[in-house]
């Protein structure tokens, strides 16, 4: 049995790594007494799968992950168990059962949007600054990796950015294996003048193009 799980990483949850909140799902787990799938091998762990990673500090509304069980439980009591299990920051919102070939996490998410408060700029040269960025057909950041800092284009992973009020951006990046932007990113292409006050992630969708559905769909 398959259940995707959809949970906020919010308040004290915001400073857990990627790997941390996949401890903290995989003792919660085992506490309620779930009766975990294994995986096959010498070294036999749960077989739980998370969504795309989200970097230490961001909050986010909208986090995903496949549980799978060696035998068939009712919803509602996996909810019930495991909710009372998880540390402060972290939440479950909501979970189903997949049907079987239902698509995994890393096949499903294409793109991933975001609500992100900067400071910096003045509201009326931020608002040319987003206008600006739209109308560019190219948009080179530094991106650092294991084999050292290169230049890489982020606009065709920018599928939305709007600006609400005065600092606060509203951002639809690309969020796949063939691709990722990070909504830092985004933001050092505005202006390097300005800096991240507060940022979360609100969304993880199967698709880009105006007809965005989430993974739990």
């Amino acid at each position: 049995m398959r259940l995707r799980i959809k949970f906020a990483k919010l308040g004290e949850g915001r400073f857990l790594s990627h790997l941390e909140v996949m401890r903290a799902f995989q003792r919660a787990a085992r506490r309620a007494g779930l009766p975990l799938a294994l995986s096959q091998g010498f070294n036999p762990h749960p077989r739980i799968s998370f969504g795309p990673a989200l970097a230490v500090g961001l909050e986010s509304e909208a986090e995903y992950l496949d549980l799978e069980l060696a035998e068939p439980m009712e919803v509602r009591e996996v909810l019930k168990a495991l909710a009372g299990q998880l540390p402060p920051g972290l939440e479950i919102l909501t979970l189903r059962a997949l049907s079987p070939g239902e698509p995994t996490l890393g096949e499903a998410v294409r793109c991933a949007a975001y609500r992100v408060e900067v400071e910096g700029l003045p509201p009326g040269e931020l608002r040319q600054r987003v206008d600006t960025l739209l109308a560019e057909e190219k948009a080179l950041i530094c991106r650092r990796t294991k084999e050292g800092t290169r230049h890489v284009n982020i606009r065709p992973g920018l599928y939305r950015l709007d600006l609400e009020g005065t600092h606060t951006l509203h951002m639809l990046l690309a969020c796949s294996p063939q691709g990722t932007v990070r909504p830092e990113e985004v933001v050092m292409a505005l202006d390097p003048r300005l800096t991240v006050k507060h940022a979360r992630r609100t969304g993880l969708y199967t698709s880009c193009n105006g007809k965005s559905a989430s993974p739990l769909d």
